[in-house]
């Protein structure tokens, strides 16, 4: 048996049980930077386990995003982006004949840039810094990631004596087209918070960036 049959029959099995035990969900094919979940690419039946066996013995696991999707894999790509019920994923990866990886996102975030200005007006080397909100532009809106404690990064600038230092974060967030996720740009997540990428890379299975939350 070769492996274009090998998947074929694991994709109509995968569809077979995820009809059986799943739910609707609707999955999506971004293409452009803005608003990734604005087309539908597909309507699907899916289930998500922490297990990749499918054994349902308990749920996702507390800032452990990492889950298996079951569901019909004949178009499943990595950057896909699978909306159940209220739940948001996106897929980091996608191999033959397995259960695709996921992502379960507790975020929609914006990311920014900064765009020269004025050398008199911005510092250092006349561009913009995090407080320079007129000279930062958005490049990339409505896109579902994880957010979670980690080593993140540390936020350049003055520390007052007493001071209590933001706790690190770290975001995954599937890869966006045309978009490359910079060290120094920024993460606004909609809920108020505002995080400085520290340190970003871009991998088959997404994008993983260490964060600073911005305090003022």
């Amino acid at each position: 048996m070769d492996q274009p049959t090998l998947c074929h029959l694991a994709a109509r099995g995968f569809a077979r049980a995820a009809t059986r035990i799943g739910a609707p969900a609707t999955q999506y094919r971004p293409t452009a930077p803005a608003s990734p979940c604005a087309t539908p690419h597909a309507r699907v039946m899916a289930a998500f386990n922490n297990d990749r066996a499918f054994g349902f013995v308990g749920p996702a696991l507390w800032d452990v995003p990492f889950v298996f999707a079951l569901l019909d894999t004949t178009d499943v790509r990595a950057g896909d982006i699978v909306v159940c019920g209220t739940e948001t994923y996106f897929i980091a990866r996608a191999e033959p004949f397995r259960p695709p990886l996921c992502v379960l996102c507790n975020a929609v975030v914006n990311i920014s840039t900064t765009l020269p200005v004025a050398a008199d007006v911005a510092a250092p080397g006349g561009y913009a810094t995090s407080g320079d909100v007129s000279a930062q532009a958005t490049i990339a809106t409505g896109w579902p990631a994880m957010i979670r404690p980690g080593s993140g990064a540390g936020v350049p600038g003055p520390v007052q004596p007493g001071s209590i230092h933001t706790g690190g974060y770290e975001m995954f967030l599937p890869a966006i087209p045309t978009v490359t996720v910079q060290p120094a740009m920024w993460a606004d997540d909609g809920a108020g918070s505002r995080y400085t990428i520290g340190a970003a890379r871009a991998s088959p299975w997404g994008v993983r960036c260490q964060l600073g939350r911005q305090q003022i």
